[in-house]
Parts: C-alpha cells; sequence; structure tokens
C-alpha cells in the first residue's frame, strides 16, 4: 500500500541475517563459558586461526548490528 510503512523484518539483508545469526552464536558461546566454564568454539577448532577468525566474524557481526541498528532506528 502506499504510505506504509515497512516493518523492521522488511528492511532486513541477508547480511543483517548472517550477523544475527553469528551474534547468536556468540552469545550461546559466551553463555556457555560462564555457566559452565565450557569454550565451544575452541572445543569444535581448538586453538586454531580458525577458531581466532570465527571469534573476529563474531567481533565484526557486532560492530555491524550496532551500526545498523542505528541506521533502522532512524528510518
Amino acid at each position: 500500500m502506499l504510505g506504509r510503512r515497512k516493518s523492521l523484518i522488511d528492511q532486513l539483508n541477508p547480511v543483517d541475517e548472517v550477523a544475527g545469526a553469528m551474534l547468536t552464536l556468540g552469545a550461546l558461546n559466551w553463555g556457555l563459558v560462564g555457566t559452565a566454564n565450557f569454550d565451544a568454539i575452541r572445543a569444535v577448532f581448538g586453538r586454531s586461526f580458525v577458531a581466532r577468525a570465527a571469534y573476529g566474524l563474531i567481533g565484526a557481526s557486532a560492530a555491524y548490528a550496532l551500526v545498523r541498528g542505528r541506521q533502522l532506528s532512524r528510518a
């Protein structure tokens, strides 16, 4: 309809969805670290470059989500 304001779901793109999935995995991992002292990323990948890359991607996803969230809140 004309003049209909888009909902937040309508404004999401695939990068937003990937960033959200990475943030979810990061949050679950930190929850496990805090409650059970178990680091799932290190358990899967060990102390390798892949584990460091996963942590880096989670951090980049958080930065992206902060910037993107501000953009969407202004729209």
